[in-house]
């Protein structure tokens, strides 16, 4: 994977792959500075990288749509504002099975 550029509800988001370390994240979403960040180094040695890659990638994009749609602090986390981990993971987890039957349906 490399970098890119997305557009987010005509908002231009960078795309950046970059070695996290040890930091406790495998990406991130930077809405203030319109910046996706996915982890590029392997650091726990996972089998299937390129697939946690890939998810990390859907979840922080969907975190970009909440924030250019208007809501990126109507949700609350326990202990600051942003969006509810679980619904983003949802949609991100849920929206290949989804868009696969959009596109059976020509929906798309």
């Amino acid at each position: 994977m490399q970098d890119t550029k997305i557009n987010v509800l005509g908002t231009e988001y960078q795309i950046r792959f970059e070695d996290m370390k040890d930091e406790g994240t495998d990406g991130y979403c930077d809405f203030t500075a319109k910046r996706i960040a996915i982890r590029s180094d392997n650091s726990n040695d996972l089998g299937n990288f390129e697939y946690v890659q890939k998810k990390s990638m859907r979840h922080e994009i969907i975190h970009a749509f909440l924030a250019e749609s208007g809501l990126q602090s109507n949700w609350q986390h326990t202990e600051q504002f942003g969006h509810d981990e679980t619904t983003v993971d949802w949609f991100a987890i849920q929206s290949p099975k989804i868009f696969k039957v959009f596109k059976e349906l020509d929906l798309l």
